[in-house]
């Protein structure tokens, strides 16, 4: 489960990246862009032998921004419609699944009570082959996503890297539901930042919602959630490469409702821990890891 959370966050002037972001055509923008590295399947849609992530754990990484987490259960973000998926398998086969069935999940804002979130659950009238495997979701708590690195695909099956700057319930004033999502920043050298990765950093932009966010723990790969939007300040240009925020939803916030789906449908919700590992003066601070709740309001300039 996710154990505590860091704030509210209302972006009132953001922008789903699943709607229009004028003049940008492209999906997500990677510092340093190389095909070789960041392509993950060839022209002809075969695997990238240099692709820089490991193509047998991300079988359950759809071709459509969804995600597998179970043989017949698959997220994305409620605000696209993903009915169906595509998979390639082990064996280097190509199947696409029909949903027959989804359902929204819920975050419990507080002193508010229920609301959608903007994370939906598909599932599936029949099992994907064997070759196609699900992934876990990433749990832990918030001092141990925090600070993390996260690897994001955008639209086109690029992927990249960044690193997590914040989390909390976040609304966008296009009309999502609040969600408890990561916060990450295209932060680079060459747009003034100072706390970015270089080469493979990487910003969403218009198209990217739904796509999958991903962590690596002592390499194995799981599920952070889905893409959910973009905070753009007045004046700047994303795919110009300035200095910007991305959110991607966290599905360990959302675990008990997920092994209810998964359960009655006779499965179990496969997870994977990720801990924090404080130096020994801030573990003494955090007494049992978990972090006070605060809440802010903040909004986009």
């Amino acid at each position: 489960m996710l154990s505590s959370m860091c704030h509210r966050i209302h972006w009132f002037a953001a922008v789903f990246i699943g709607s229009v972001l004028a003049n940008v055509a492209d999906a997500g923008i990677i510092a340093g862009f190389d095909s070789s590295r960041h392509s993950r399947f060839q022209s002809d849609g075969s695997n990238n032998s240099e692709f820089f992530l490991d193509h047998t754990q991300l079988t359950g990484v759809a071709r459509q921004r969804a995600v597998l987490i179970s043989p017949r259960h698959y997220i994305s973000a409620d605000h696209v419609s993903v009915s169906s998926a595509t998979f390639i398998g082990l064996d280097g086969v190509e199947r696409t699944y029909t949903a027959s069935s989804s359902q929204t999940l819920l975050t419990n804002v507080p002193e508010e009570g229920w609301v959608g979130s903007d994370i939906r659950v598909y599932r599936l009238d029949e099992e994907v082959d064997a070759s196609i495997r699900p992934l876990p979701i990433i749990v832990g708590s918030a001092e141990a996503i925090i600070g993390r690195e996260l690897i994001a695909f955008d639209q086109n099956e690029y992927a990249g890297r960044n690193v997590i700057d914040d989390l909390g319930i976040v609304e966008f004033s296009s009309g999502s539901g609040d969600s408890v999502a990561i916060q990450f920043s295209y932060d680079t050298a060459t747009n003034g930042g100072s706390g970015g990765l270089g080469a493979d950093e990487i910003g969403l932009l218009s198209g990217d919602s739904g796509g999958t966010a991903l962590m690596s723990v002592d390499g194995d790969y799981g599920v952070i959630g889905a893409h959910m939007g973009i905070d753009v300040p007045t004046g700047s240009s994303a795919s110009a490469g300035d200095r910007y925020d991305s959110f991607s939803t966290v599905l360990a916030a959302y675990q008990g409702q997920l092994s209810g789906i998964l359960a009655s449908d006779g499965y179990q919700l496969m997870t994977l821990q990720v801990t924090a590992i404080p130096e020994p003066s801030v573990a003494a601070a955090l007494g049992f890891g978990v972090m006070a709740i605060t809440y802010r309001r903040r909004r986009s300039s």
